[in-house]
């Protein structure tokens, strides 16, 4: 038995951070982008260009951060329904499981996996 497809099952949607530029871990997190731009607004009034420039990138970071949260979220819940369906396969079987602790690695590697994927995202994101 095995859970090749596991991970893939509930894939993350196509968003714009994923279509686009890859992440850059040398930019600002998305949160402290957008509080940047919000303290920018109040010396911006009346500027249109730079009031334009100001939506654009926090439009761009609002993208940015609900990408990682709803990528991170999906990555998550589909760790959880892989550890609940291991449970469920532990919980209900009459007689004791016999196999190795390789086989016991490799039915929970995908979780893992998917688990740290989305900690990963979530934690992109401050």
């Amino acid at each position: 038995m095995t859970f090749a497809t596991f991970p893939s099952a509930l894939s993350p949607p196509a968003c714009p951070l994923c279509a686009g530029e890859p992440y850059d871990p040398n930019s600002a997190a998305p949160l402290e982008q957008l509080r940047l731009c919000l303290h920018q607004l109040p010396s911006a009034a009346g500027n249109l260009v730079e009031l334009g420039a100001l939506g654009r990138q926090l439009s761009r970071s609002h993208a940015e951060l609900d990408a990682l949260l709803l990528q991170g979220t999906i990555d998550l819940r589909a760790a959880h329904l892989g550890l609940q369906a291991l449970l469920t396969l532990l919980q209900g079987r009459d007689e004791p499981l016999l196999f190795s602790s390789e086989e016991a690695l490799a039915l929970l590697e995908p979780v893992q996996q998917r688990l740290q994927l989305g900690l990963q995202r979530i934690n992109r994101v401050f």
